[in-house]
């Protein structure tokens, strides 16, 4: 996946949230296999899936910033926005019947480079405000009401 796979060096200390990632991760690694087989069926249902839970998961992770009173909120959030809306144009690109493994391609090399980088930058810089409120009960409701466990 040249390159953009899982790695220690990419956890913030958030099992969590540490998890989240591992899961978008473990979508483009099922993004490739659908690529190579050239089954575009199963191509459409794991960019679907990998972007459905992207979404899912700023959600989630403006949360819990937003429950740590975490100062930066408004700016990470527009970095969510802005990275939301390319997800959304990938989506419409995938629903008008473009090139279905183009489209896959894409998605996978934009979401993985983005989200790498996007954990080691921005998402660093959260860990000390959300870490201590992670082990509270708040952090079980909202994960049951985004994910459904």
């Amino acid at each position: 996946m040249h390159g953009l796979v899982w790695s220690s060096d990419l956890e913030l200390g958030i099992e969590v949230i540490d998890e989240q990632h591992k899961r978008i991760f473990d979508y483009l690694e099922q993004i490739d296999h659908a690529i190579e087989t050239g089954d575009t069926q199963e191509v459409h249902d794991v960019v679907k899936g990998v972007l459905d839970y992207t979404q899912s998961h700023l959600t989630f992770e403006e949360g819990l910033m937003e429950q740590a009173g975490y100062p930066c909120l408004e700016a990470h959030r527009k970095v969510h926005q802005a990275f939301a809306a390319r997800i959304q144009r990938l989506e419409r690109d995938l629903k008008q019947g473009r090139d279905t493994m183009a489209v896959a391609r894409k998605v996978r090399s934009d979401l993985g480079l983005w989200l790498m980088n996007h954990i080691r930058r921005d998402d660093q810089d959260y860990v000390k405000h959300v870490k201590p409120i992670v082990a509270g009960s708040w952090i079980k409701r909202w994960r049951t009401r985004i994910f459904g466990s």
